[in-house]
């Protein structure tokens, strides 16, 4: 699976400005917005599980999926609010769960 580290915003090459997209969701919602104009329940479907069963983390699950957002206009359906929902606090604990083993690190030196 690609990711594309911190990439730069810029409106003629395409490119997103969060810090880590997976490209493989990104392309899948371009060409779901061709086709539907919206991104498919699928598409949402694999990326939670990605990062449910931690195949990626919630972090870049959710640099995705605002990358995806972007790519609509800010137009979500029910279920696109849910997923962005469910990855914000993912990502929160996440990085709740990281910094507590920063600490731990820091108070066994």
């Amino acid at each position: 699976m690609y990711i594309n580290p911190i990439a730069s915003y810029n409106k003629n090459n395409n490119q997103t400005s969060f810090q880590a997209v997976i490209e493989k969701y990104v392309k899948d919602a371009k060409n779901d917005i061709k086709y539907i104009q919206n991104v498919s329940d699928n598409l949402l479907t694999r990326l939670s599980y990605d990062v449910f069963f931690k195949k990626i983390s919630a972090e870049d699950g959710l640099d995705t999926i605002r990358a995806i957002k972007e790519l609509l206009g800010g137009k979500m359906d029910e279920g696109f609010q849910h997923v962005l929902s469910v990855l914000k606090k993912d990502a929160k604990m996440e990085r709740q769960e990281l910094r507590k083993q920063q600490k731990k690190g820091k108070k066994s030196t």
